[in-house]
């Protein structure tokens, strides 16, 4: 497979050799074949290994026979750090038993002294094709995390990651006294945008809506995620008092006294909000979302147009 120019610029490599004329020659094949690697040299087992633990490389090419330390045993060594590292043996033919003790401990890669270039690189290569195949699986799976824990269309936490979220916000306000308020929010109007504008529309609207809430809530600690529909919550922990989330719902009715601009039609849209604190309306997840939403249908039955109130239970 071809290896992308990133992730070659974006590897480093260590090379452990005490022989100065094949570390020259070494070198100089890394440069004119892997120009961009970072790379880092050693001349012995012990300094290789102090290396490694400082720079981390992504590949360790080593000689075997090294004085302080042999390159077995700081291949051991890494091994342990990092059971994925990629590490290159260079051996001489006479060195079959220490082959065999680095194939024993998970290493795979090595090239036969005197060295031949084509088979060097080709080295090199599959440890940078691994690096990549990695980089690739890490993507996919935080993709799949993606898809589990956050909305598709804001890109905000869901409903799940919320649970889990609010979950250990609980724990940790109950270890240290602390407060924390959880903020219902549900968009008054939105089906008719849906049901005159279309879906694409009401779509738009949405991502807009989450942006504009995400302004209202700076702070690290607080938590903006879709609940599902129309529906959104806000999660605020740490608080030094109710006041603290009073401030946020206020921010959020006067941000959106401002339209929505929609496919280039100006949009308003109300929003009904309740809030729940720990732990006066509750000292568990389910009994703080329940309160909450109980809290914003007394907002919707209180001021049933389609303009932004707030409703504390």
């Amino acid at each position: 497979m071809d290896i992308p120019k990133d992730i070659i610029s974006n590897t480093s490599l260590l090379y452990v050799e005490d022989d100065e004329l094949t570390q020259e020659l070494v070198i100089e094949i890394l440069r004119f074949k892997f120009q961009q690697i970072t790379l880092y040299q050693a001349n012995n087992g012990r300094d290789g290994l102090n290396l490694y633990v400082e720079k981390h490389p992504h590949i360790v090419i080593t000689d075997i026979r090294m004085p302080i330390m042999d390159g077995i045993a700081m291949a051991r060594q890494i091994k342990e750090i990092d059971k994925d590292s990629q590490i290159i043996i260079l051996s001489a033919i006479d060195e079959i038993d220490y082959i065999l003790e680095a194939i024993d401990i998970g290493i795979n890669n090595y090239v036969l002294k005197p060295l031949k270039m084509e088979k060097f690189v080709a080295a090199v290569e599959r440890c940078l094709n691994n690096i990549c195949l990695r980089e690739q699986l890490k993507q996919k799976e935080e993709y799949i995390s993606s898809m589990a824990y956050y909305d598709f269309l804001t890109g905000l936490p869901n409903r799940q990651l919320l649970t889990e979220f609010l979950h250990k916000s609980v724990a940790n306000a109950q270890r240290h006294n602390r407060c924390l308020s959880l903020l219902s929010l549900d968009l008054d109007g939105f089906k008719s945008v849906n049901d005159t504008l279309g879906h694409a529309a009401g779509d738009a609207l949405l991502k807009g809506v989450a942006q504009r809430l995400l302004s209202c809530c700076r702070r690290d600690q607080d938590t903006v995620a879709r609940w599902g529909g129309d529906e959104f919550i806000v999660l605020l922990t740490d608080l030094n008092g109710a006041h603290e989330a009073l401030s946020v719902a206020q921010q959020i009715i006067t941000a959106f006294e401002q339209p929505f601009t929609v496919h280039g039609q100006a949009l308003t849209i109300g929003i009904s909000i309740g809030i729940a604190f720990f732990p006066d309306n509750g000292t568990d997840e389910e009994t703080l979302i329940r309160n909450a939403d109980t809290a914003m249908y007394c907002a919707k039955k209180n001021w049933p147009q389609p303009v932004s109130l707030l409703f504390t239970l």
